[in-house]
């Protein structure tokens, strides 16, 4: 059976698509990139409780999105940029530490990578075009833009000193690299532009727009894969033995 993957999506509660109506939306692409992996996409928002939605999927993507709040790693804004609701926010991280508990891995997208960051620890640079000497342009929400990155370490099936081209849409990074993780790509700027830790992956540019995108959730969805099939051999293994234990409280009862 093919993976069931959950999407989570952005949230509007400010009026952008629909005055006086709140929306929770995502672009098709991901959904369309997790199946062409091999996986089976469901769409999360924040009216499912967190632990359902980790016991259901076999693994999560968490989506593009606005700016983090900057609150949540102790700093006060410097921009006025949109921020992501703090609806969504505060519900991600509650997923993650249910993804956490139940062993289900999650792919981080733009925002996704930040918030997988964030949450563990670390900081962000809420805007790059501050952050290096001579920035990149790394697109916007509304134009994208197209950028080299190269990875230091082996990641899904790029090899260390490997050099991709991306599509990018952000103005914001990883700053402060959270406990536990390690840089698995930078771009030629020095931004941070993917991770890997806790089980989990992240990257900065948007996969599932671009040819890099069959590698990351190919990976990611073989990484899900496996855990279900290892999840599955361990119930085999356990349940006789539980049954062998009652079994033996039976006679010695008896």
């Amino acid at each position: 059976m093919r993976p069931i993957i959950g999407i989570t999506m952005c949230y509007d509660d400010a009026d952008l698509i629909n005055q006086g109506v709140e929306y929770s939306y995502v672009r098709r692409e991901y959904g369309v990139a997790v199946q062409q992996a091999g996986g089976e996409p469901v769409f999360l928002d924040p009216s499912i409780d967190p632990l359902v939605a980790a016991t259901l999927c076999d693994g999560i993507v968490i989506s593009g999105g606005q700016d983090i709040d900057p609150a949540l790693y102790g700093q006060v804004p410097q921009t006025d940029d949109p921020r992501e609701p703090r609806a969504r926010t505060d519900w991600e991280n509650q997923l993650i530490d249910a993804c956490d508990e139940w062993n289900r891995p999650i792919l981080g997208i733009c925002y996704g990578e930040q918030l997988l960051n964030v949450h563990y620890g670390g900081t962000l640079h809420q805007d790059i075009t501050h952050a290096h000497d001579n920035p990149l342009e790394h697109g916007s929400s509304k134009q994208a833009a197209r950028h080299a990155v190269t990875f230091l370490q082996d990641f899904a099936s790029f090899a260390a000193g490997e050099k991709v081209t991306v599509v990018a849409r952000h103005h914001q990074a990883v700053h402060r690299l959270a406990p536990g993780f390690s840089v698995a790509a930078r771009a030629d700027d020095g931004c941070i532009e993917a991770i890997v830790g806790n089980g989990h992956m992240g990257v900065q540019w948007h996969a599932e727009s671009d040819e890099t995108g069959e590698a990351i959730y190919g990976a990611f969805i073989q990484r899900c894969l496996d855990n279900k099939q290892l999840a599955k051999a361990i119930r085999r293994i356990a349940k006789p033995r539980a049954l062998s234990g009652l079994w033996r409280s039976f006679v010695v009862k008896k």
